[in-house]
């Protein structure tokens, strides 16, 4: 059996004023590609399934458009599990799950059926059984939360001791699964979960703790299992330097904290006896994202169109220190723009001497509408409304203009 491994697909996801729809479509589309070209049996996709942002009517959108593109893997037998992330919407997830059970009941006894989507938001054990007869024991961790693990009454808890005893909870109940009756020990066995294991490299100045989130020793993922595929970090790797135990990475790359990651898949094959090989990385390409420094406005602005062939679709960051001579801050901010469709934050730099305030070293360039415009960026930077006030602003200056 071949499984494909990834997470954190945040499906309608955006980053400031920039929708990021398209971009993970394009992924979502690759991944389907990699399924078909490996033949892969089973896609598992270990949380996160859509961004916290998304409306009803994007996900109905999102989900439209897994069917087109996964419709060959599902009509020959392959199977797609995805589990609740943090960031995934109980309350839609559970409606998107009451459709599903609608359409197509889900097997009995644990038993997840080919060719179809499972999405589960609560913890799950059972076997899979591909179309080619080769069967797995799967176990299933959604993003912990109190709801799922029903604990005994306690007094009020902090959040440190309330992760504490999530981890704990989560912990006791997966070393349970091996004394069921159900449990079959000469079953490979994969676990899927979306959490946070202690040690995994984030991208954090500061080493979290319990305070921030519910965390899991190492050694609970260590023995036991095939496979451990692993969502909730964005970044790819390891953990303890055991091939088989691995976060697979977001899909894409979600924001600037996320520039240099190296994206992907992670292909792992599975016979009778376990794990078949080393689990193979398969790389996605990511969406560029840039910063971009200006220190001399007047001639890096020409030669911007040049330096970045991808400018239509990379997301840029742009910190601009203008000259008291050359183009206004209006006429840098118009240039980036058209430079940058997907222009995420414009930072200007005041240099020493500079200020909006009318003192030493300040020249308005442009006349008034063009000191009324860079006025404005300074004080609104990357504003949501920031668009919606610069149409006003057209507006008001072109009666003043008229009158």
């Amino acid at each position: 059996m071949r499984l494909i491994h990834t997470a954190d697909w945040h499906l309608c996801d955006r980053l400031g004023r920039i929708d990021r729809t398209e971009d993970l479509k394009v992924r979502v589309e690759r991944v389907a590609e990699l399924c078909r070209q490996y033949e892969a049996d089973l896609l598992l996709i270990a949380g996160d399934l859509f961004s916290e942002q998304a409306s009803v009517d994007q996900m109905t959108d999102a989900l439209r458009h897994m069917q087109e593109v996964f419709a060959s893997f599902l009509q020959g037998g392959g199977t797609i599990v995805a589990i609740a992330g943090n960031h995934d919407h109980e309350g839609r997830i559970e409606l998107l799950r009451a459709g599903m059970s609608l359409a197509a009941p889900p097997a009995a006894g644990g038993r997840l059926a080919a060719g179809r989507l499972h999405l589960l938001n609560q913890p799950f054990f059972g076997t899979y059984t591909s179309a080619a007869g080769d069967t797995i024991q799967l176990v299933a961790i959604p993003y912990p939360a109190l709801r799922h693990f029903n604990p005994a009454p306690t007094a009020y808890l902090t959040r440190t001791e309330e992760h504490q005893m999530l981890s704990q909870s989560v912990t006791t109940w997966l070393t349970s699964l091996r004394q069921q009756a159900e449990f079959d020990p000469k079953l490979p066995t994969v676990l899927t979960a979306h959490l946070h294991v202690r040690g995994s490299a984030v991208h954090r100045l500061y080493r979290l703790d319990e305070s921030d989130d519910i965390i899991f020793e190492p050694n609970v993922f260590m023995n036991g299992w095939t496979y451990v595929a692993l969502g909730h970090v964005h970044k790819p790797q390891t953990i303890g330097g055991r091939e088989h135990v691995r976060y697979a990475g977001s899909l894409d790359r979600l924001d600037f904290g996320e520039t240099h990651n190296n994206h992907g898949v992670v292909l792992a094959e599975i016979g009778p006896g376990g794990l078949v090989g080393t689990p193979r990385v398969l790389t996605l390409p990511a969406t560029p994202f840039h910063d971009v420094q200006l220190d001399d406005p007047a001639n890096q602005l020409a030669t911007l169109m040049d330096r970045f062939s991808d400018r239509d679709q990379a997301i840029v960051r742009a910190t601009v220190r203008p000259a008291s001579v050359g183009p206004s801050r209006d006429e840098v901010m118009r240039a980036l723009r058209v430079t940058f469709p997907r222009l995420y934050e414009l930072t200007w730099e005041e240099r020493p001497g500079d200020s909006f305030n009318g003192g030493p070293g300040f020249a308005p360039r442009g006349g008034f509408a063009a000191t009324v415009r860079a006025y404005l960026a300074e004080k609104l930077g990357n504003d949501p409304d920031r668009e919606a006030l610069d149409a006003l602003l057209d507006s008001f200056l072109a009666e003043e203009e008229n009158s």
